[in-house]
């Protein structure tokens, strides 16, 4: 009886190793020969798999932290009404992005990468009784002031966006209707802020006279930058030819800061300026970088599908983390802040 026990035990055993090689066999041969996430890149016969993009862009960039000015300000005898805090005037301003891709010949992998530009320019006065600074420039506000001395402020803020995205990555359908386009990459940067600052202000030189003083700040940040970059396209078809598309990007990149700050002062009657302040700050941190990106896309092939042509149309926003590096000698000075890009983008893309 323990004889027939172990035999019958063996052929079990046997049996069940024989089916599980068998299913396991008929499980690879149906993964190798079933995509199970079908290709969603435009797919073009006798090409070379290559594609170009081009995008024009009208965004509008700005600086936390850049505030110069703000009002009112009390004689110290008589309450005042509620004033504003006075920011550059930020303008939009068109850019470009330039890409080029390759469609990779393994499990539809493809190769992107992609150059931005973007130039801003930003200005701003006021001419009021009762401002206050947000600046101390010069050392201003320790030494000897009238109580009215800000006669008047003006600003200009200009900066020049570089970027170049470098992205590996698979675009599949994962429905009939819905496409995915994770990515891994790089991301590279290089990039200028130049901050201006003019007050023309009473300063009291002597007790009982006062003298119209123009202060000046010239706050200038060049930086530079590469990190690690990934993200998820996605593509959602409604009808033929049409989908709504929606991107998202995430960037550690480690940047380098150049800033450097000089303040002057010169009084009205005199074309003699004096440099007071003269500082140069170099350091490096990883800043984070979130990019976002919705809008409306068509898609069509010609010429017995060798080519095909995309057009979006839709809005995007990139947040750089604490970008503001811009050399700060005072508590009262405006606070670091982040640097934030918003707008219109219109892309075409040709594959071939």
């Amino acid at each position: 009886m323990k004889h027939f026990l172990t035999l019958a035990v063996g052929a079990l055993l046997s049996l069940s190793s024989a089916i599980s090689a068998d299913i396991n066999q008929k499980t690879t041969n149906s993964v190798q020969n079933y995509n199970i996430t079908p290709e969603a890149s435009p797919q073009v016969t006798h090409g070379i798999d290559a594609f170009i993009t081009a995008d024009f862009i009208y965004w509008t960039s700005r600086m936390d932290g850049v505030a110069y000015a703000a009002g009112n300000r009390s004689d110290g005898t008589h309450s005042v009404s509620k004033g504003q805090v006075y920011h550059p005037d930020w303008d939009w301003d068109p850019g470009f992005k330039v890409g080029l891709g390759l469609n990779l010949p393994y499990d539809g992998w493809d190769l992107y990468v992609n150059y931005t530009s973007l130039n801003s320019n930003s200005s701003d006065s006021v001419d009021k009784i009762n401002l206050m600074p947000t600046w101390n420039i010069s050392d201003t506000l320790n030494s000897a002031i009238a109580k009215d001395y800000l006669q008047s402020a003006s600003v200009n803020w200009q900066s020049r966006f570089n970027v170049i995205d470098v992205e590996l990555g698979r675009n599949f359908y994962i429905s009939k209707a819905l496409a995915l386009r994770p990515f891994i990459g790089f991301k590279g940067t290089w990039q200028e802020q130049d901050y201006r600052l003019r007050y023309n202000a009473l300063v009291e030189p002597k007790e009982g006279t006062r003298e119209l003083t123009i202060l000046k700040m010239k706050n200038d940040q060049d930086s530079w930058g590469v990190g690690l970059r990934t993200g998820l396209n996605t593509s959602w078809n409604f009808v033929k030819h049409f989908s709504f598309y929606g991107d998202l990007a995430l960037s550690g990149v480690w940047m380098g800061y150049d800033v450097e700050r000089r303040d002057s002062r010169r009084p009205a009657s005199s074309n003699t300026a004096t440099t007071q302040v003269y500082i140069e700050d170099n350091h490096h941190s990883i800043e984070g970088v979130l990019e976002f990106g919705i809008g409306l896309r068509g898609q069509w092939y010609f010429f017995e599908e060798r080519y095909s042509f995309l057009l979006q149309a839709g809005w995007e926003e990139q947040i750089w983390i604490n970008h503001n590096r811009l050399v700060r000698l005072f508590v009262n000075e405006s606070a670091n802040g982040d640097f934030v890009l918003q707008g219109l983008t219109l892309k075409a893309r040709f594959d071939f």
